[in-house]
């Protein structure tokens, strides 16, 4: 393995910490406390100051998690060429597939959900309480939905692991 290649693949594990760290004390830490205000609009400017830390933190996590896989995917393909499919083919594409979900509900936590609080919060629009609970139910959904893929994708890169 490259000097190259093991920063890459860190740099790969390190983008896949952070955003599921993230994303977790999300649905931990930051959810669960702005449940417990009572006031919705002070409730409201909770998520909105949360949310915009996450959002471009788990935006750049996501790009570092696709460039490096990248990188780590061509490295492969270059170190077993011929064998690359018989060795890879199904767990890849499995893998893959999945992480491509994980990215489509990444950035709908991030631009779907996120984003539309923290813009009607610093637009100074009135608060509706129902629709804000809705809101925060489907941030805690997809969320969990998000982490239990990348879970997977984790331990399919595992099964996959690392050819020598």
């Amino acid at each position: 393995m490259t000097t190259s290649d093991f920063i890459s693949l860190w740099l790969h594990i390190l983008g896949l910490a952070t955003y599921a760290g993230a994303t977790l004390a999300l649905v931990v830490m930051v959810l669960p406390a702005a449940a417990a205000i009572p006031d919705v609009a002070v409730r409201r400017t909770y998520l909105a100051h949360a949310i915009r830390v996450y959002d471009p933190l788990a935006i750049a996590a996501l790009g570092v998690i696709v460039m490096t896989g990248a990188f780590n995917l061509t490295a492969y393909k270059n170190t077993l060429r011929g064998e690359f499919f018989t060795r890879m083919g199904w767990l890849l594409t499995y893998k893959l597939a999945i992480a491509f979900v994980v990215i489509l509900v990444g950035t709908y936590i991030t631009f779907g959900l996120g984003h539309r609080i923290v813009r009607q919060e610093f637009a100074g629009e009135p608060v509706d309480a129902a629709w804000l609970a809705g809101m925060t139910r489907r941030l805690i959904g997809a969320c969990v939905l998000v982490l239990v893929l990348t879970a997977v994708t984790a331990y399919l890169g595992l099964a996959i692991g690392h050819p020598r």
